[in-house]
């Protein structure tokens, strides 16, 4: 071989040796032996290296070796207060049967892989002496960067643990209490997930809450995904949640739980928890798709922002406010029905019998202060003969249900009576409601009804109409023979009687027989005269001695009558009120509801104490109006 291929080779030679020293430089395991101070991570002498590093030399100074810190020396606690980013590969802190305490203050400490906490050993991120610490994180590849055993103790006191590990491979955040958390990968490139939950390497997640009692950061390219069972707790004051994009954070529960003012993190939410007395304010518009629920003490101030909660349920055991336009998007839902918590009807039957329309609407987002039974109004317009609308409020079930009911009679009528729907014949009901925190969320519904009109029987009562006799034109008289005796003008009589009024009718009554078959003008004058005279007392009687207690005319009045109707029940109506001259003096039976017969009612109603002018019903024969005439008159 010649010397050229020598040199060759031995440059190989050479350059396998440099290549197989430096890996196994970088695959070392230095181990704490407490052979320096016992407790100062910068004193080489605590170390025991395999090689002669130097006086300067520890774990982490110029190389990343794995470090084991394990001496026998009972309740060891080394303290790490020197800036060590990638100090080290990878860290194990105890064993199986003896723990120890590593403290990290006033410093940055990290691993480029894995910190793994051993049996019953401590670590902690900050002291009164040395402050806060930082704990980085740097593992590129899948894994646990922290692991915490249940048997282990973290202690994050005002410290802060920060994954920064570049890479897209999942890792897998350890399910403790954090002060303040951060996931913020070196690489931007690719979004990184950050999985929560109690995980071993290849089982499968458990239900479980990560606590950040101070600050939790999340940066553009992290994604924490709590796989739907895990909760994130987060306790501190302030702006306690940085989201660089709200896409990249999924959750079975975000627990916003300070006793103090707590901003609302920008974003969207699976399910979102406000507890604590404090108020929690939005800091811009959000969304929850699944729950929202705000606690009973708590506070939840939406400010001038949106929240839209479509598809999610809303549960407010404490108190919500909003001072923009618009405060919840939560759609509500009606319901017009005959029965209060009924369903939906779409015909109410016959308004006759006096039905009551009942207006439901639901919804959570309404409920605002759970101590108080709220309101809210819908209109309800009714189209027959006549149109009517009338504003109805509706009162929150319970101080806290968010299910919002109320009522409204209705009543036949030619006019408009105040807070009950008028109507006259068939017709529909229709309501509409706006959502006072939604325009676009109006519900709507309608319903027929059948009812009595003017004019006709709707309602399925009978309809008269009056056709006047013609009188037939009487013959002429031919000239008297006998010019009969002009009668006496009779004196004055006091107040007539019975017997004086029927002795006169059997005067006239045997004048009219006597009279000849062609009598005189003169003698049917007279005639007429008489008994218009017998009438007139008649009167006097009548009205010096009304009927109290009515008389029995066999009525039986069932449906309510208004002005503007004609009905058989108005024929009977007029007979009854006619009995009583000092009601209806006109005594017209036309079985038209008319203006003579609405001053009868009125007049029969201040009589009777029913009504009198400017109440409700006055004129238009209701219930109690038809309770008494059938008292009276049945």
């Amino acid at each position: 071989m010649s010397k050229k291929y020598f040199v060759i080779l031995g440059l190989f030679l050479v350059a396998g040796f440099l290549f197989l020293n430096t890996a196994s430089v970088n695959a070392e395991t230095w181990t704490w032996d407490g052979g320096g101070d016992k407790q100062t991570w910068t004193d080489s002498k605590n170390w025991g290296l395999s090689v002669d590093a130097g006086a300067n030399q520890y774990p982490g100074a110029t190389s990343t070796p794995d470090v084991v810190i394990i001496a026998n020396t009972p309740g060891l606690m080394v303290y790490a207060t020197t800036t060590l980013n990638y100090g080290v590969n990878t860290l194990r802190l105890g064993a199986a049967n003896i723990g120890w305490t590593l403290v990290v203050g006033n410093a940055n400490f990290g691993a480029s892989s894995t910190v793994s906490v051993i049996g019953t050993s401590t670590l902690k991120l900050a002291t009164s002496t040395y402050g806060a610490g930082t704990l980085n994180l740097g593992q590129t590849g899948a894994g646990a960067p922290l692991e915490l055993p249940a048997t282990a103790t973290f202690t994050a006191a005002t410290g802060t643990v920060a994954y920064i590990g570049g890479g897209t491979a999942d890792i897998i955040v350890a399910t403790t209490t954090f002060y303040n958390l951060k996931l913020t990968p070196t690489s931007t490139a690719a979004i990184r997930t950050y999985k929560f939950g109690v995980y071993a390497a290849t089982a499968a997640p458990q239900a479980a809450t990560t606590t950040v009692s101070n600050v939790f950061t999340a940066s553009a390219a992290s994604k924490a995904d709590f796989l739907g069972i895990t909760d994130l707790l987060l306790s501190g004051s302030g702006t306690v949640f940085s989201k660089a994009n709200g896409d990249f954070i999924q959750s079975s529960k975000v627990v916003y739980s300070s006793a103090s003012a707590t901003n609302v993190a920008t974003g969207t939410y699976a399910n979102l928890s406000i507890t604590g007395a404090a108020t929690k304010t939005l800091l811009g518009n959000t969304t929850a798709t699944s729950t929202v629920t705000v606690a009973s003490g708590a506070t939840l101030d939406l400010s001038t922002f949106t929240f839209t909660a479509t598809g999610a349920t809303w549960t407010n055991s404490g108190n919500v406010s909003y001072s923009g336009t618009t405060g919840v998007v939560l759609a509500g839902v009606g319901v017009l029905s005959d029965s209060a918590g009924g369903s939906a009807v779409t015909t109410f039957g016959n308004f006759d019998s006096y039905p009551v329309i009942h207006v439901q609407i639901t919804d959570t987002a309404l409920n605002f202060e759970a101590a108080t039974a709220e309101t809210i109004t819908v209109t309800v317009t009714g189209t027959s003969g006549i149109t009517d609308s009338e504003t109805v409020t509706l009162t929150e079930t319970t101080v806290s249900s968010g299910i919002f009911r109320g009522s409204l009679t209705v009543s036949l009528s030619g006019s408009d009576v105040a807070d009950k729907l008028d109507y006259q014949g068939n017709g529909t009901v229709t309501y509409t409601w706006t959502d006072s925190q939604d325009s676009n969320d109006t519900e709507t519904a309608s319903a027929t009804f059948t009812g009595t009109s003017p004019g006709g029987g709707g309602g399925g009562g009978a309809s008269y109409a009056v056709t006047p006799a013609v009188p037939a034109t009487p013959a002429t008289p031919a000239e008297p023979t006998v010019t009969p005796a002009v009668p006496a003008t009779p004196a004055t009589p006091a107040v007539p009687t019975l017997d004086s009024v029927q002795s006169k009718v059997v005067s006239v009554v045997a004048r009219i027989a006597a009279l000849p078959a062609k009598p005189s003008a003169d003698d049917l004058t007279s005639i007429q005269a008489e008994i218009a005279m017998i009438l007139v007392e008649l009167q006097a009687i009548q009205a010096a001695n009304p009927v109290p207690q009515g008389v029995a005319l066999g009525f039986n009045f069932v449906r309510p009558l208004a002005l503007g109707l004609r009905h058989a029940d108005v024929t009977n109506l007029q007979e009854a009120l006619k009995t009583d001259a000092s009601v209806y003096p006109e005594g017209l039976v036309t079985g038209y509801f008319g203006p003579a017969t609405l001053r009868a009612v009125q007049k029969f109603q201040e009589k009777y104490g029913i009504a009198t002018s400017g109440d409700s019903g006055y004129g238009n024969v209701g219930p109690k109006t038809r309770t008494k005439l059938n008292e009276l008159f049945k």
